[in-house]
């Protein structure tokens, strides 16, 4: 790092309530009003200290509706920074304590809410853990490191059950959802994770908000089978968009073992099929499928597609 922007950064963070807002968001994102309450500040005061932060380049921010989240960049873990800030959090200070208590208490009253209106709306998808959840964590955990333990996408992550799981060992996990009391229960439920490199954004599947090959697997859950074939051909073009050369495409679904129309769809972007699983239940139709570009050999498990 240079001398100019070390001291942006040092000079940001040298405040007590500024610290205090690091130290907060070491557990994930979090809204303005959020913050404010928190700290237990002005609306005007705590935007000031979070702006200036963002400027030090020490956070980032985007909005979601009428609220604006704030969450630490890339350019402050890379600093070091970070460390002091996580050392002051694992501290026994009162203050840093009270804060870290009524965060938790405010995460667990946002996710109550969220479980309701959720449930009430008929979208209770993903709200606990699944047999598809297991058999993917120990799919992926079988991948090769370097994408196993990388930049990961779930495009429909629901309550952000299978992203909690890979967080521990993943760089960085984004998870999209159309949602939006899933999109406040998986936030309550990764920032229960205490680890801080995560977001989650409301994106539609066949437009996602990221650049070109940014990912080393991305995950598409429940979204072939709601639209078109258009629709579906859309969501599979952009996940190659996002997805790195030698990256893993992962496909969940309810696919029926005799749909032949997955293989061509993907072959057309380049893809090959190199594992399918039919997962437990009365009748085969939920599907596993990881595809890969470049792959001649495929491996088959259960019924082919």
């Amino acid at each position: 790092m240079e001398l100019t922007p070390a001291v942006l950064q040092l000079n940001a963070a040298a405040e007590p309530s500024r610290l205090r807002l690091l130290v907060a968001l070491l557990s994930g994102e979090a809204t303005v009003g959020d913050l404010v309450s928190v700290l237990d500040q002005s609306q005007p005061r705590v935007s000031r200290h979070l702006r200036l932060l963002a400027e030090a380049g020490l956070l980032e921010s985007f909005r979601e509706g009428r609220s604006i989240y704030y969450r630490w960049s890339a350019a402050g873990f890379e600093s070091g920074i970070v460390n002091s800030v996580a050392a002051l959090g694992d501290s026994l200070d009162p203050t840093i304590t009270g804060d870290r208590e009524r965060l938790q208490r405010l995460s667990r009253q946002r996710e109550g809410h969220a479980l309701r209106r959720a449930l009430r709306a008929g979208r209770a998808r993903g709200l606990h853990a699944t047999d598809a959840d297991t058999v993917s964590v120990d799919l992926i955990r079988g991948l090769p490191g370097a994408v196993r333990l990388s930049d990961t996408l779930h495009v429909g992550c629901g309550s952000g059950e299978l992203l909690r799981r890979l967080l521990p060992e993943s760089r960085t996990v984004v998870g999209t959802e159309t949602s939006g009391p899933l999109r406040q229960v998986a936030r309550a439920r990764l920032r229960e994770a205490g680890l801080p490199r995560w977001t989650i954004r409301d994106a539609q599947p066949s437009a996602l908000p990221f650049e070109a090959e940014r990912f080393d697997l991305v995950i598409i859950q429940d979204a072939l089978g709601t639209g078109s074939d258009v629709d579906s051909q859309k969501i599979l073009s952009e996940a190659a968009r996002v997805l790195r050369p030698t990256g893993k495409l992962m496909i969940l679904d309810r696919i029926l073992p005799t749909d032949g129309e997955l293989s061509p769809r993907l072959g057309a972007l380049g893809f090959t099929i190199t594992r399918r699983q039919w997962l437990p239940g009365r009748a085969p139709d939920r599907a596993l499928f990881l595809a890969t570009r470049g792959e001649n050999n495929v491996t088959r498990t259960g019924t082919n597609d």
